[in-house]
C-alpha cells in the first residue's frame, strides 16, 4: 500500500470507497502526501510510532481539520492536542483486532461491516470499555453488562478475536454482534432482517440448533471453532462430508438434513461480515 488508496472489487467495497479514501502511512516519507490525500471524508491510519510523530508534525501548520485518524495502539498524551488540530476524530486502538498488523486493520475499514469490532479502550475508573466498530462509529459498554453471568469481568484481560468478531475476558467469550445487538437499535432491525432470510441455509440451521442445545462453537469434536463460525455465516457453504457428519453427530440431527440445506441454500441477505483474506491466502475448506 505504501500511503496508497486500498484497492477493492465488490460493489460494497466501491461503494464506500466512494464515500471515504483510506491511506495506511507507514513510514514518514509518505506523510508529504498526506496533505495532498487528506480530504474531509479521508481515513487515515498510522502504522507506527514513528509514522505518527510525522503525522502531527504535518498537520500542526494545517489551516483545517479533515478526516479521521485511527491509531492501533495508545499513543502517549501528550501528541493528542497536536493530532486534535488536524482530524475531526482521532481514534486510539489501545486494544486492537489486529495486533501489529495495519494493513489488515486497513480492509476491516474498507469492508465497514457494522458488526466487526476494530479496536477498543477500557477504563477501569469508569468499569466501561468502548467498542470501536469496523464502520468506525464507537459504543460505550459498562462492565455490568459482562457480569450478567454473576462473575466480575477483569476489563484488563479484554481482547479482540477472530478478526474483531469476538470479544474475549479471561476464558469467557462473546460474539461481537451479540454485545452490538443490545447497543445499536438499527444493528438490531438488521440482524432480524437478517435471521429471517438466513434461517433457511446451512449455517442458519447449524447456528439455530447450536443455541438451542446451549453448546459453544469449541464443542465440536474433530472442528475447530473458526471453522463453525465461517459455516454459520456462510463463507463455507459446502463443507467436507466427514464435517457434515461431525456437525450432524454433535448436534443430533440426521446428516442429510444438512446435505438438503446444501442443495437449496437460502435467499442472499445483507452480509454482517466478509471473510479479511490475507495475501496468499487461499479458500478455506472444512
Amino acid at each position: 500500500m505504501n500511503g496508497n488508496e486500498l484497492p477493492n472489487e465488490s460493489g460494497a467495497l466501491q461503494h464506500f470507497k466512494g464515500r471515504r479514501s483510506i491511506v495506511l502511512i507507514e513510514n514518514p516519507g509518505e506523510v508529504p502526501r498526506l496533505a495532498a490525500r487528506r480530504k474531509l471524508n479521508s481515513v487515515i491510519v498510522a502504522a507506527n510510532n514513528i509514522s505518527l510523530d510525522a503525522i502531527a508534525h504535518a498537520v500542526v501548520s494545517s489551516p483545517r481539520k479533515a478526516g479521521v485518524l485511527v491509531i492501533p495502539w495508545l499513543p502517549r498524551a501528550e501528541i493528542f492536542p497536536f493530532l486534535l488540530r488536524g482530524f475531526h476524530r482521532v481514534l486510539p486502538l489501545c486494544i486492537t483486532a489486529f495486533p501489529e498488523n495495519a494493513r489488515r486493520l486497513c480492509d476491516a475499514i474498507m469492508a465497514a461491516e457494522p458488526a466487526r469490532l476494530i479496536g477498543a479502550v477500557s477504563d477501569m475508573a469508569l468499569a466501561a470499555v468502548t467498542l470501536f466498530r469496523a464502520d468506525l462509529s464507537a459504543i460505550c459498554v459498562p462492565q455490568h453488562w459482562f457480569d450478567q453471568s454473576g462473575d466480575m469481568a477483569d476489563m484488563r484481560a479484554l481482547k479482540l478475536e477472530e478478526d474483531g468478531s469476538v470479544v474475549k475476558i479471561g476464558s469467557r467469550r462473546w460474539e461481537s454482534h451479540h454485545i452490538i445487538r443490545d447497543f445499536d437499535a438499527n444493528f438490531r432491525r438488521t440482524l432480524r432482517r437478517m435471521e429471517l432470510t438466513k434461517n433457511n441455509s446451512l449455517g442458519g440451521l447449524i447456528r439455530s440448533t447450536r443455541t438451542q442445545r446451549r453448546l459453544g462453537r469449541d464443542e465440536f469434536p474433530g472442528i475447530d471453532s473458526k471453522t463453525i463460525a465461517r459455516i454459520e455465516r456462510n463463507e463455507i457453504n459446502r463443507p467436507q462430508r466427514e464435517t457434515l457428519r461431525l456437525i450432524a453427530q454433535t448436534l443430533g440431527l440426521p446428516v442429510e438434513q444438512l446435505l438438503e440445506k446444501i442443495a437449496q441454500p437460502a435467499t442472499d441477505a445483507p452480509a454482517l461480515y466478509h471473510p479479511i483474506a490475507q495475501a496468499g491466502e487461499h479458500s478455506a475448506s472444512a
